[in-house]
Parts: C-alpha cells; structure tokens; sequence
C-alpha cells in the first residue's frame, strides 16, 4: 500500500472503532445499520486485499535466478567436456555446435535460455556414442536442471499478476464504497445528534475529514455557545499562530494544519466578550475545545 492508501485504511479503522463504541447510540437510527453494513463489506474487503499484498511470494526473483544460473552451468560443464571430445575426433562441426560461453544461455530471456539449453542437451543426447565422456546420466541432470527452471521462471510475474488482481485492483472500489457510506453515516450522524450530542459528532467529523483529505490533519475543533444556545459567527483565534476562524450556523468551528504543542485558544462573541483556554494539541489529532459563555 502507498501512503495515501494506508491513510485511508486508518480512516476506516477509526470509524469501525466508532461505530463499535457508540454501538447503542447508533441503533436507534434506522438508516444508520443500511450504511453501517455496506461500510463493514467494503472494510472486510480493502483488509483481504491488503493481506494478499503482504503474502510473500511462492518463487522469490533470487530463486528463479538460482535457478538460471545452475541450468546453465549444468548444460555448459557437460557441453566443454564433448566439444574437447569433438575436437579430439576431428569433428569440427560437432564442436562448433557445442562451444558457447555461459552469457549464450544466462543472459538470454527466460523463454529463449530454455530452447537454447534444451537444444544444446539434445545435441549431446545424439552424439552419445562417439560421446564417451559424457553419460546418459548426465543428460538426465541436464534435463533436471532446465526443467526446474522452466517452472520456476514465470511464477514471480504470475505472482505479481495475481497480486495486482486479488490485491492491488479492488482497492479503489472498495475504497469508493467505504467512504460513500461513511459520508452517509456522517450525514445521519449530524442530523440525529447535533446539538444534543456533540462529542459522537465530533469524531464522526474527524473521521470525515481525514477520509476527504487522506491525511491526518493535526489541530483543534470545539463549539461556542452562549447560555447554552449556539453562536455563530463567533472569532476563534490562535495568537502564537496567527490561526483564525468563525463558527458555523451551529457554532461550530474547526482549525487544522496545526503543529503538535500547546496552544491558547481564545474565542470572542460578536458581542466582543472574550474567553480562553489552553489546548494540548497531540500529532494526528483533533483537540477538542468547548467555550460556553455566561
């Protein structure tokens, strides 16, 4: 998984967490277990492609190179041994046809380095009579050799194939899935608890805003209200940082982007009463701020 990808897996971690935690809460919305359900398919799913991403191999690339590199030695040893042979029998045409270097197969792609270690084994198997120092046996190691090679060569690229379609090529869709129904829940969420209960809506926010962005945002949300009613348009302001927003019809406001530290918050009514609080404000995390004016 890239970066983005394993953002987005904590994403939908966080809110199988929330939706376990608030389990009770949730059940009293009707919608809420249609979503909830296509979420937990779609989560399921982006967890198996992942696993599969982190099987390793059946044929590692330094395997089937191993493998490579001891069919050709195998083919060469037998095939110096007839082309002295040749030489010595003054059959110069047997012994051409046996004289190669060890790039001839080794460096050859994979395909092709089989055809030619097979073709080199085949002369040697018609020439075993005036062949004497090279054995039936040893066109049977030959073989051997070629042939664990052959079903070894394709295994990394039919590995890397499967891979891609069990485990790389779902992941958007399922991804897409996931996030429809959390912005579904969000939306349910907002409509049955806001006002009533804020901290269920705020992490539900939190969630949400990390799945919009694939990041995890740093910084520190809350609400400002008056008398216990919510007040719009309210300052809220960081001084250390020069950070500053305005909440919401709801009163709610949200600053991100913010370093991990302690930081004053200090929120200001329309009115121009003032309070401040200090907030600690931890890495991939939102801080929540409550202000309630008197």
């Amino acid at each position: 998984m890239n970066n983005q990808q394993r953002a987005k897996l904590d994403t939908c971690n966080r809110v199988k967490e929330f939706n376990s935690r608030y389990a009770t809460q949730l059940a009293t919305i009707t919608e809420y277990a249609i979503e909830q359900t296509a979420f937990n398919n779609a989560h399921t799913a982006i967890l198996n492609a992942v696993q599969i991403q982190a099987m390793p191999s059946g044929s590692s690339t330094d395997t089937v190179q191993q493998a490579k590199e001891t069919m050709t030695a195998t083919t060469l040893k037998y095939a110096i041994r007839a082309m002295v042979k040749a030489r010595q029998l003054k059959n110069k045409l047997l012994a051409d046809s046996l004289d190669y270097s060890s790039t001839y197969i080794a460096k050859a792609p994979k395909t092709l380095a089989v055809q030619r270690a097979k073709n080199i084994r085949d002369i040697l198997n018609s020439n075993l009579a005036l062949l004497t120092n090279v054995t039936a046996a040893n066109i049977t190691e030959i073989t051997n050799s070629i042939n664990n090679y052959d079903s070894l060569k394709d295994k990394p690229t039919i590995e890397l194939q499967r891979k891609a379609a069990t485990g790389t090529n779902p992941l958007p869709v399922a991804f897409a899935t996931a996030f429809d129904a959390i912005e579904n829940m969000h939306y349910l969420v907002n409509s049955y608890f806001a006002g009533t209960n804020q901290s269920i809506l705020d992490e539900m926010t939190l969630a949400k805003q990390i799945v919009s962005t694939g990041i995890r945002y740093t910084g520190v949300k809350g609400s400002v209200t008056l008398n216990g009613s919510n007040v719009a348009n309210a300052t809220i302001t960081l001084p250390s940082v020069e950070k500053l927003a305005l909440t919401d019809a709801n009163g709610y406001f949200s600053i991100s982007s913010l370093k991990a530290g302690t930081y004053e918050i200090v929120a200001k009514l329309p009115s121009g009463q003032e309070l401040s609080k200090i907030a600690q404000v931890s890495r991939g995390n939102f801080e929540a701020i409550y202000f309630d004016f008197k």
